[in-house]
């Protein structure tokens, strides 16, 4: 219960004055006796003088009313009727449909064709009652447009097109569907067809047909509008103003064209078929009253011109249906007006006991409330109060409560919504049920029934195109844009969108939406998209669109295949459409060859600190990766194994990186770079900068020319029998300063590097040369023997084994 006022709690005191008040009770007596006696006894004497004087006269008035009604309604009708005759002539001499038809190639000339399509889309949402609207050819070969083009080939159904160009005059009305077969209309079109154009059966539509071009003697084809026979029904029914009675038209021989109304019962033909008979139709219009089943009916008809013959209309309302409300009033205020002077009678000895204790009790358990939540003993009204006023200002209270609630969990919803959502995609719900799964999004606002599923993830690329616009860490600011955009747009277009924000330029939109349309409608609508964000944000975007399901417990698992999906869009800046339901995954990186000679020489060039160098060389090297457009799992899985071997240079010169790196995983920090950009940057910046300059500082300033000039000296005499000896006298040093200098600034040992050396160009002459094994080995500086042993302890293969296996 909710406590009173703080207000009106000093004016409350015990209930006991209400028993032994007698003076209150009268009153209340007094009044209600009143009230209902000043209430009752006009309305006895307007119930009756409605009953016996009004009813004849507001029959004859309605009934007139009635007849103009009809009159005006039925010339709504034609109108519409009228419109459409006019609307089709006019598009039947546009210059679009005229002669050239005959020459034009459909399939060549794409544009035209699909113009033609889009006028035909047009045309058939001019009108309402408008279900369909084909074109039909029969030139230069038969070819039927409706939402598409297509070729016909079934020769019954090109038989069957044909007709409209056989029958009635150039334009027509007829009640055969395009493409029904002859044999399928029964005999009611059997015989000349021409005279049987209008003999609509109940549940087939009528076909209004133009041939064109328009005006032409010799027609090519045909424009066909089939009407909605539904929506043409229902405005048939508003000849029948009262939803009662029959309505249906007639073509100029009598023959019934389409027939409505609300009338029930297995005679409801038979009605129509007596009325039928009863009108005139010789008269332009007429009106008659006809008794049926022991009912009046007021039946109204007139005739419609239409373009090729003469329609009728036909409405017949009961009339004790105009006059039943009317009567039905003036008893329920006799029978209401002699309730009441018995209810006075009846009220006069218990309104006070029967209507004043609810709000005694009331008022009883608000004092109990109150009296609970201050501490105190319970206080009642004094007499003087009006316990009205107490009860008021306690409802008015509880109203604001409760609107300040219901604003408070309107503002939280959306959190609630996406913080939900969230949980569903990334698995942490598996253990709930498909039913508690429905049940939770019902609550939360989603409509789930007979809906199904979609799930679309965004990922926006260029970022590093806005770095004079935005800096790194406003990543979730631009992502919250883009956020913003997409639920104002998916807005326009999808009754029920949640978007979520990863708030690293990226995101996921949970759709929902009938199964045949929901698919197609995304990817309509993300093509849209892409535009808006790029011309907004001036950045590309792919969007990967997952498959539908009709189950709740279903959606994490389609999230997963849409973060998979992501690595394996194209690393080029340009906007992609990813469908899932078309989209492969492979992971083969053979296709995309690794640049292993400029690897060969970054690390070189990081070896021997030459960061400049190393820079180019790694720009060189995302430039080589990104020119055989590879997939962002390719360029991943190149740029972690390029990491792996700059980790592996730093074991080699005895740095550990998880010392060097404070431990951190730089892996993952990579697999979360996307672009080009950023990864060189973040190489750069991360990687080699902070090995080169500890490796500067750890090397002596004397030593590291020395060692500098040794290696270089290796470069250009490691074919001949060099030493540490001899590189040792040319720099003045001892051979065991000269190789822990040498271990120290270039991280590896003074033979191995000589071996390195070796090795490397022995590998590149056995892959690009046809030179001999013992060749290979005198240029390198080896014996053909030692050759072989040395080579295969470094490589794992002998050198006839490697160049085999480099030239499959």
């Amino acid at each position: 219960m909710i406590p009173l006022h703080p207000a009106r709690k000093k004016k409350l005191k015990p209930f006991g004055f209400i028993k032994g008040s007698p003076r209150k009770g009268r009153f209340y007596r007094k009044s209600l006796i009143t009230i209902l006696l000043i209430a009752s006894i006009p309305g006895l004497i307007t119930g009756m003088t409605m009953y016996w004087l009004v009813i004849g006269q507001m029959e004859k008035e309605f009934n007139r009313l009635h007849q103009n009604q009809i009159t005006n309604r039925a010339e709504n009708l034609a109108d519409q009727f009228s419109y459409m005759e006019l609307s089709l002539s006019h598009w039947a001499f546009e210059p679009r449909f005229g002669e050239e038809l005959k020459e034009m190639d459909y399939v060549y000339q794409f544009t035209e064709t699909v113009d033609i399509m889009k006028t035909l889309y047009v045309l058939q949402g001019s009108n309402p009652l408008i279900q369909k609207v084909e074109l039909y050819l029969n030139e230069p070969q038969p070819i039927l447009f409706n939402r598409s083009y297509s070729e016909l080939t079934d020769l019954s159904l090109i038989d069957s097109y044909n007709e409209y160009l056989r029958d009635g005059s150039h334009i027509y009305w007829t009640d055969r569907i395009p493409g029904q077969p002859l044999a399928e209309r029964g005999t009611k079109n059997a015989g000349d067809n021409s005279a049987h154009l209008l003999h609509t059966d109940p549940g087939e539509a009528l076909v209004l047909v133009h041939k064109i071009p328009g005006g032409s003697l010799s027609p090519f084809g045909a424009l066909i509008v089939k009407l909605d026979n539904k929506k043409v029904t229902n405005l048939l029914k508003t000849l029948t103003p009262y939803d009662q009675g029959s309505t249906f038209l007639m073509d100029q021989k009598g023959n019934i064209l389409l027939s409505g109304g609300d009338h029930e019962g297995s005679s409801s033909k038979q009605l129509n078929e007596e009325i039928r008979q009863k009108v005139d139709l010789s008269r332009d219009k007429g009106s008659l009253l006809y008794t049926f089943e022991g009912i009046t009916y007021s039946v109204s008809y007139g005739k419609m011109n239409r373009i090729d013959s003469n329609w009728f209309y036909v409405s017949a309302a009961p009339i004790t249906d105009i006059t039943a409300p009317l009567l039905s009033v003036s008893k329920g205020i006799v029978l209401m007006s002699t309730a009441g002077l018995l209810l006075a009678i009846l009220l006069s000895w218990l309104v006070s006991r029967r209507i004043y204790t609810p709000i005694e009790r009331l008022l009883g358990l608000l004092s109990a409330e109150s009296a609970g939540n201050t501490g105190n003993s319970p206080v009642l009204p004094a007499v003087n109060v009006d316990e009205f006023e107490l009860l008021e200002a306690q409802w008015n209270e509880l109203v604001m409560e409760r609107s300040t609630v219901r604003k408070r969990l309107e503002l939280q919803m959306p959190q609630l919504r996406n913080g939900y959502i969230m949980q569903l995609i990334q698995g942490h719900l598996s253990a709930h049920s498909e039913e508690d799964l429905r049940q939770r999004l019902e609550d939360l606002g989603f409509r789930v029934r007979d809906q199904h599923f979609l799930l679309v993830r965004l990922q926006l690329t260029g970022y590093s195109k806005l770095s004079g616009r935005f800096l790194e860490q406003d990543k979730g600011l631009v992502t919250l844009t883009v956020v913003n955009i997409i639920e104002e747009f998916a807005e326009q277009r999808f009754e029920q969108a949640c978007v979520l924000n990863f708030h690293d330029l990226s995101a996921a939109i949970l759709l929902t939406g009938e199964e045949e349309k929901l698919k197609a409608s995304v990817l309509e609508w993300s093509e849209e998209l892409m535009v808006v964000i790029n011309q907004i944000m001036k950045m590309n975007v792919t969007i990967m669109v997952g498959r539908p399901t009709s189950s709740v417990r279903d959606i994490p698992s389609l999230f997963m295949e849409l973060e998979q999906a992501e690595a394996f869009h194209s690393i080029e800046e340009l906007n992609q459409l990813l469908d899932l339901d078309h989209l492969t995954f492979t992971h083969d990186i053979e296709h995309s060859s690794y640049p292993f000679l400029i690897e060969r020489d970054l690390i070189h060039a990081i070896r021997t600190g030459k960061e400049e160098e190393a820079t180019d060389l790694l720009r060189e090297f995302l430039k080589q990766v990104t020119q055989r457009q590879c997939t962002i799992y390719q360029l991943q899985q190149m740029m972690l194994q390029l990491l792996a071997s700059m980790l592996h240079l730093m074991l080699q010169s005895g740095i550990p990186p998880y010392e060097l790196f404070s431990g951190r995983n730089l892996y993952d920090e990579l697999a979360q770079l996307r672009e080009p950009v950023q990864i060189e940057a973040w190489l750069k910046s991360e990687v080699m900068t902070p090995f080169i300059t500890f490796m500067e500082q750890r090397s002596h300033s004397g030593l590291k020319p020395a060692v500098e000039r040794t290696m270089e000296r290796i470069d250009q005499q490691y074919m001949t029998d060099i030493s540490l000896e001899a590189c040792a006298d040319l720099e003045d040093m001892t051979p065991y300063a000269l190789s822990k200098a040498f271990k120290q600034v270039a991280g590896i040992n003074f033979i191995d590097y000589v071996t390195f050396r070796r090795m490397d160009m022995a590998k590149r002459l056995l892959r690009e040369t046809d030179l001999k094994i013992n060749e290979i080995a005198d240029q390198v500086g080896y014996q053909h023997s030692y050759f072989n042993r040395i080579f295969k302890k470094q490589e794992g293969l002998t050198p006839g084994q490697y160049r085999e296996q480099w030239n499959r």
